[in-house]
């Protein structure tokens, strides 16, 4: 059994999670008792109001399922604690694996409850027909970053673009932000993040919709910031700082006022990242394109910095034109392609001969209905799993093949063989 108090506060819970499975299913070796005391330790005073409420519904889900499995006494209080956590959906935070962990707990505490029978018809409601479960569909999310990656073609423009903006302007929270679940305030969402507050400042940027949200998204930016100038995506004490969070979030208060908000600080905090480690990195997906896109834009795309990730980048292309999701992985990607296409022209650093052979694989590696599917799971959640969200892969190739149409390679290769 790991010895989790050694491991970072994410790996913890992540090693926690793991460890209750192996308790509710009885796997030699995974005692309750050593589950019990690392539940309780995470769940302590100190820590306990800093953590998100998905967080505290899997540990106080951990705690009940290591007393009932060491025959300890369960209380009301606990179960009231994480009852507590579900939305009026019947769901916990959203999330089918936060609500299974739930649902493990409360068959064995309290079996005839209420709040037992709805999380058990959520999970069997949310069951699709070939009988998985996904992730979360992350509605504002996927919406702004599908405004920020077809923004500026035509049809998406003139029949997609003014609806989106609307849901994105409607679905603002009273403090300011945005949550990546919409229906928040209804407690069936989820609550605000700086991650999407920054994504979509950046898909609100010069439309009427993004001027009216402008003054309380200033007041949210300013206080959620830390007195280093910078933000985590969950603004609790636990939360790690994200590079690509930090950078959504100074690039998007600078395309409304960056005068409101001081954002020097962290543009200088994402420079020193990368002089200390020689590249970014980013806390979402696992694509290698994915923080040089999407932080390269804060320092300048002609920065070193930004220039030095094209480079490693443009290093890395496989044989079939593509780019792997991450490094080790056996195929190539059609999303990590197309961010690596985006920072090799943004950048001014791919050469034709590069850029055609990403066009090509992007081409051909597309399906007749449109789609592209991906090789391999690419968002890191829910942790400690990683899964594929297909809306948000799209929209990222999409982006790709765009900058592509805008900055065509000036030297074709020859046709492929047959």
């Amino acid at each position: 059994m790991p010895v989790l108090p050694r491991a970072g506060a994410a790996h913890r819970r992540r090693l926690i999670l793991l460890q209750t499975l192996g308790v509710a299913a009885g796997v030699p070796g995974c005692s309750p008792h050593t589950l019990l005391a690392h539940t309780t330790a995470a769940l302590g005073h100190r820590d306990r109001a800093s953590l998100t409420g998905w967080h505290r519904a899997q540990l106080l889900s951990a705690e009940i399922i290591a007393r009932h499995a060491a025959d300890l006494p369960v209380g009301d209080s606990l179960v009231a604690a994480l009852t507590a956590e579900q939305s009026p959906d019947g769901s916990f935070h959203t999330m089918p694996l936060v609500t299974a962990m739930a649902c493990l707990a409360l068959t064995r505490a309290a079996p005839g409850r209420a709040a037992t029978h709805r999380c058990t018809a959520r999970l069997l409601a949310d069951q699709h027909p070939d009988g998985t479960w996904r992730f979360t569909t992350f509605d504002v999310w996927d919406t702004g970053l599908m405004v920020r990656c077809l923004r500026g073609h035509r049809d998406f423009d003139t029949r997609a673009r003014p609806g989106a903006l609307d849901f994105l302007a409607g679905v603002q929270s009273p403090q300011g932000g945005w949550g990546s679940v919409s229906g928040a305030i209804a407690g069936t969402g989820l609550a605000s993040d700086v991650d999407t507050t920054g994504n979509t400042l950046l898909a609100l940027a010069d439309t009427e919709q993004g001027r009216r949200a402008w003054p309380t998204a200033a007041e949210y930016a300013r206080t959620h910031q830390d007195d280093q100038g910078l933000w985590t995506t969950w603004n609790t004490a636990v939360d790690t700082m994200a590079q690509d969070t930090v950078a959504h979030m100074v690039a998007g208060i600078r395309a409304h006022h960056p005068e409101e908000v001081e954002v020097r600080r962290a543009t200088q905090w994402l420079l020193r990242r990368h002089r200390r480690a020689g590249h970014w990195t980013a806390d979402w997906y696992v694509f290698p394109g994915y923080p040089a896109a999407e932080i390269s834009p804060v320092l300048g795309w002609r920065s070193e910095a930004a220039r030095s990730e094209a480079r490693t980048l443009a290093a890395t292309q496989n044989k079939d034109g593509g780019w792997p999701a991450f490094p080790g992985a056996n195929s190539s990607s059609p999303a990590a392609t197309a961010l690596a296409v985006t920072v090799l022209i943004r950048s001014r650093t791919g050469t034709p001969q590069a850029l055609e052979r990403a066009a090509r694989f992007l081409f051909e590696s597309q399906r007749d209905d449109g789609m592209w599917i991906e090789p391999d799971p690419t968002m890191c959640g829910p942790r400690p799993f990683l899964t594929d969200v297909a809306s948000q892969t799209h929209a990222l190739t999409c982006r790709g093949l765009i900058d592509l149409l805008h900055n065509p390679p000036a030297v074709p290769l020859p046709p492929s063989e047959p």
